[in-house]
């Protein structure tokens, strides 16, 4: 069994990127240097730049050609929402990694940040994945569907984002709900009496990055805004939390924590890191985080 190393993200580190002047202002070279970062490592960490709510879109924007949404956040700007996923510890997961579209890129923005306590985790599926025993490594080759229940104004607002003609969930039919399930295979979906989603999606919990290998999932991850989901293997055996405490504790040994400053901003690949948040101590009203995502084409 692994134990937990509280191993911080080091400043020390060349993509830990620190301001040379007081609120000075993100230059193209600092972009360069963060995705050197994205590509080498899987992410890149700005410190003590100037930093507002433009400022983070900006930089999101540098690196996503396009934006997606979770339907069950708050939106906090145009291009960022809010994050709020109660005060318990969050577990690791890609972002939407329980959807047919899950961003390429992830970015965090601390507007204000806790005194102590919830931390930011992040765990390199690559790293997780070689620490991995063999017949756990070859366990997760095969597909895994999902299955769970959506509500109805979820799956609306999800098919309003994700719909190339669409911009609102008003103008929402079974047709377009239909016409997104078909975009991506995998996907299966039945509406229930209530007009909730009976929803499967087939995914992989293993990813190819750059001939590597990463364990880049939302097994471990949370359901704070939504039904907790059931994961089945491809032969139908059900993973059980026996297997999931097994792979949490593996990916402990080789997550750092990012203690929050005001005005941090991190960019997260995606296909390759999954994150998490220690338990928030204290007011969490303290604690006022947003999040960005996008794709890359």
């Amino acid at each position: 069994m692994q134990t937990s190393t509280k191993q911080q993200l080091s400043t020390q580190n060349p993509y830990f990127l620190i301001a040379d002047e007081p609120q000075q202002a993100i230059q193209p070279h600092h972009l360069a240097q963060a995705q050197l970062g994205l590509e080498e490592q899987g992410w890149a960490l700005f410190r003590g730049f100037h930093h507002d709510l433009d400022c983070f879109s900006q930089l999101v924007s540098s690196f996503c050609q396009t934006l997606t949404f979770d339907p069950a956040r708050e939106f906090s700007s145009h291009m960022s929402q809010k994050v709020d996923a109660g005060t318990l510890a969050v577990g690791l997961h890609t972002e939407n990694g329980n959807t047919p579209f899950p961003p390429d890129l992830v970015a965090f923005y601390s507007q204000k940040s806790a005194l102590t306590g919830s931390q930011t985790t992040v765990c390199d599926g690559i790293a997780l994945y070689n620490a991995l025993p063999i017949a756990l490594q070859q366990r997760f080759e095969s597909s895994i569907t999902v299955s769970r229940t959506l509500p109805e104004h979820l799956w609306k607002t999800y098919v309003a984002n994700e719909h190339p003609k669409l911009t609102s969930q008003e103008s929402v039919t079974f047709n377009h709900l239909n016409e997104v399930i078909n975009m991506v295979p995998g996907q299966s979906g039945k509406l229930n009496d209530n007009g909730d989603l009976d929803y499967q999606l087939t995914i992989k919990p293993l990813l190819k990055k750059k001939g590597k290998t990463a364990f880049a999932n939302a097994l471990l991850g949370p359901s704070f805004n939504y039904q907790p989901p059931t994961y089945r293997f491809a032969d139908g055996c059900k993973i059980d939390q026996e297997l999931l405490d097994e792979l949490a504790s593996y990916a402990e040994a080789h997550t750092f924590e990012l203690q929050w400053q005001d005005g941090d901003m991190i960019l997260i690949d995606n296909n390759r890191i999954m994150h998490g948040r220690r338990a928030i101590e204290g007011d969490p009203k303290q604690r006022q985080l947003v999040i960005a995502m996008g794709r890359n084409a």
